[in-house]
Parts: structure tokens; sequence; C-alpha cells
């Protein structure tokens, strides 16, 4: 369903500026121009000669828990394309483009009035991931006239844009679409059942909203009118800090994504997944963390009955709030835990399910994994020092030097920190040219997973994935035959 084409099909556009971000809460982060006429995407293309063959195109879909962020974000400081082109192999040259999407209570309202609304799209929700579509399918018809080859489209994406570009691979109408996706610290990820609604939950979280605005009614264009014509600022206030989630409704979005994957509906992409050795915070939020707060945390979102089993692989019993204690700190302990549960086992369960339906043939070709740490004196939030959620963002755009100009951080374009970013660009821009890394970056194998790891002291190396997943499968398991009974959900053994 392509709303832009069906609504304007004769619609031409001069686009020689940002376009508005779309409507979304008040935060410390600056977004600028904000209108619900806001989906626009932006192209950055290089210089080339005008017989060059066409290039390939790298679509970057930001992050900000689908409740915050802009494609202009911090322009020049994030996500800026210019900087990206200008830092790539010089024999590689591609295209960038950024996107707008709904967000927040704009991108996943779920009403049985809204499905009665439009009979021919018997769901609701998931309008991010609409959107995308409709910007993919806009760019697979249009790109060929900026040089780009529609054949040829990767996505890459971070944090929540990092769990789409992975969820987009198992929803109705992408197919043909891309060929590669790169997740960058896809928080919460997609082998993880509580990043979804089902639609009851997502039902019974869209009808509180329509409650609290004081729209109920019997008639459902009454309903549907009530909530057009509140305001924004209402609406998004009554949403609170409620987490935006896809929805699993049985049709768009029909399937969890490893059971996707499992019952070959999935599209047949190559898949790149990674995070940030300090993605999670846990010891700068929790310096002095004990035992009975480590329970206490790791309670919030794991059930009873699975702790032991924790506290038990862990070795939690003995760990230590003494800032001196290192690896056995309770802190560190529950980042690795963490760490584990909510990136690595994730990543290694949607790898382990393609290895299940598609052999070793698949995994040799398309199935590549990292971990990523940065310099330690060009932190995203100053003085941490540590490689958190969001810092690779400057070195993966090439963007460091717009960061010092501005003064924001202690960090400096010097030639070490140039070569590491051009070095991480170097791959990511191959990733676009040719869906997988540059050669030194051995593919997943189940039998002995391996994940690189990007530094920028020791280079990049590959490195051992010795975690033990399997308890965390089992909850895994346990929980989305709960979350979505009208799946069918068996997870299959790890591979071995």
């Amino acid at each position: 369903m392509d709303l832009a084409s069906k609504m304007f099909p004769n619609f031409s556009l001069q686009a020689t500026s940002f376009g508005p971000c779309c409507p979304q809460p008040k935060t410390d982060t600056y977004i600028p121009e904000q209108d619900e006429q806001c989906l626009y995407l932006n192209i950055y293309k290089p210089i080339v000669p005008s017989n060059h063959s066409l290039l390939p195109v790298f679509v970057w879909i930001h992050g900000g828990a689908h409740k915050i962020g802009c494609s202009s974000q911090s322009i020049p400081l994030i996500y800026n394309g210019t900087n990206m082109i200008a830092n790539s192999p010089s024999d590689q040259p591609v295209i960038i483009i950024t996107i707008n999407y709904r967000l927040g209570v704009l991108a996943d309202m779920f009403l049985k009035e809204l499905i009665e609304e439009n009979p021919e799209w018997p769901t609701a929700g998931n309008y991010m991931y609409l959107d995308m579509l409709s910007a993919l399918r806009w760019i697979k018809k249009n790109i060929h006239d900026y040089g780009g080859d529609p054949s040829n489209v990767s996505l890459f994406g971070q944090s929540s844009g990092g769990l789409s570009v992975t969820d987009l691979g198992a929803v109705k109408g992408s197919t043909d679409l891309y060929r590669t996706a790169l997740s960058q610290s896809g928080l919460s990820s997609p082998g993880t059942y509580t990043s979804y609604y089902s639609t009851n939950d997502a039902l019974n979280c869209s009808n509180s909203v329509v409650q609290r605005l004081n729209c109920t009614n019997e008639d459902k264009q009454k309903v549907l009118s009530c909530i057009r014509n509140s305001s924004i600022e209402d609406i998004f206030t009554i949403y609170g800090d409620r987490y935006t989630k896809p929805i699993i409704d049985n049709y768009f979005f029909p399937l969890y994504p490893p059971l996707a994957i499992q019952n070959g509906q999935y599209n047949n992409i190559s898949l790149i997944m990674g995070n940030n050795d300090y993605d999670l915070t846990v010891c700068l939020d929790y310096p002095d963390m004990n035992y009975t707060q480590a329970i206490d945390l790791i309670s919030q979102s794991i059930e009873k009955k699975w702790i032991p089993s924790i506290v038990d692989y862990y070795h939690l019993q003995n760990c230590s709030s003494n800032r001196m204690a290192n690896n056995s700190r309770c802190c560190y302990i529950v980042l690795s835990m963490a760490t584990d549960k909510l990136f690595d086992c994730d990543i290694r369960r949607i790898f382990n399910a393609f290895y299940l339906k598609y052999g070793p043939q698949y995994e040799r070709n398309k199935l590549f994994s990292y971990h990523l740490n940065c310099y330690p004196q060009c932190p995203v939030v100053p003085e941490e020092g540590i490689c958190r959620h969001s810092a690779e963002l400057p070195f993966v755009f090439g963007t460091i030097s717009d960061f010092h100009s501005e003064e924001l951080f202690n960090c400096t374009w010097d030639n070490p920190t140039r070569v590491f970013s051009n070095e991480i660009i170097a791959h990511w821009i191959n990733i676009a040219t040719t869906g997988r890394p540059l050669s030194q970056w051995s593919s997943y194998d189940p039998s002995s997973p391996r994940h690189f790891h990007i530094t920028p002291d020791q280079g990049f190396l590959s490195e051992i994935w010795n975690r033990n997943c399997s308890f965390f499968d089992d909850i895994e398991a346990e929980g989305a035959r709960e979350a979505f009974k009208n799946n069918h959900y068996v997870i299959k053994q790890t591979p071995k």
C-alpha cells in the first residue's frame, strides 16, 4: 500500500532543503521543525562521470525507540550522508538516502474503528513500517533517475532503526525492495518477543488513549473524528512514556521474526547484526550495585522462576559492590547478562533460525555479526569514556570532525581517529556494494560462532562467541508462546 503514490499520483515537489520532522514528544534531543506532513527522504549522491554505472543505494533508518528522531537530525553532526560519501573508498561510490517515518502514537495506533474504516486493509498500526515500505517503493521506482541501482538497495539502521531493518524482512510487501540489512545495536531486537505487541495488547493500549482523550462513542466515525480533531500535543501527553512497538497482526506483520524465518516467510537477504561493547550503561547507572539490587534489577525483565539459572550461570552469588572488584562487580555481571539477553543471544537466535531453515550454504554467505568499541576520548556523552549506545554514529557517518568543531566533546579528528572511522565506513560501504563486509570479516558458523570485534587499538579481530544462550532461548520460547497465541510458535533446537 503506497500511500504517497495513491494520494498524489501526479504530484511533483521542489525539494532543495530538508523537510520537517515527524511529530514527537519533547525531549532533551534537539529536533527541528515538526509537522504531520513529514514523510520526506533525503538523497546524498557522489559526483561521478555521467557514463558511470548505476550506484548501490544505502538507506538509513534512524533510531529513537520509534518515538523520537528524524532523518535530518542534528545535521551536520550525525546523519550526514555527505561526510560518509566523502570518506568512502574512492572506488566504491554509493548513494546514501535517509528517511522519515511516523513516530509514537501516530505509528502504532491500533483501533477496530481504523480497521472498519478501510476494509481493503484489514489491520491497523505498524504505520512506521508502512512509511518505510513507501519510501523503499519510491526508491525502487525513481532512484534510477538519480544514477542509483534499484536492484542493489541495502538498509542500515541503529537502535529501533536496527530493529526496523530486520523486521522489514517479515512484513508483507517488502520482497525485492532491498537485498541487505545492517542492524546496529537493534534494541530491543527481533528475536525478543517483548519487542512486539500482540493485537490484544495493541488494542488495549490504543483504547486507553481514546478513553483519556474522551473520544469514546458508539459511532466509529465520531471516535475517529474526535481523535483527529485533538491536538497532537494532547495526544502525545496522554501517550506518555509507553513503548512504541511493532504489532504482530497476522496480516501485514504476520509472524514473529524467528518464526517467519523458520516458516520460510522471511526475505532472502544478507543480514549483518552487531552492537557496541557498552550499549547498556548498567555500571554508570548503578556503580555500587550489590547482590540484592542486582536481583531486583534482573527481576524487572525476567520471570522469578528463571532467576536461579541466571545466578548460577553468571556466578552472581559471588558478586561484589566494590568498584575495585573489576569483573566480579555486581554491575559488570548484570551488564554481561543483559548484553547476552538483549543482543548476543538474540542475534544468535535469529542466525540459528536461518541455519536450521536453509542449512550451511546460507550462513556461509549471508550472516555476519560484530562487536564495536570506539575511541574513549570520543564519547557521545561527555566524560563517560565508553562506547555506549549511539556512540558509533559519528564514526559511521564520518562526522567526528563536526562534533569537535562544535566543541561538544574532547575529541580530536587526528589521523588515528580518522583512520578508524574510515575503516568502519569502508566495511559499511562494502556491505552496501556487495552484501557482505570486507574479506577479513568471516561469516557466522553455528558450530564455532565468532563475531568481528571492531576496536581502535587492536584493529579488527575475529573473536570466539562463547556465550551459553540455551536458557535465554527457553525463556524466549515460553514467552513467545504466551504472547502470540494466534501464532503457532515452536523454537527449534540450537544447531550443534
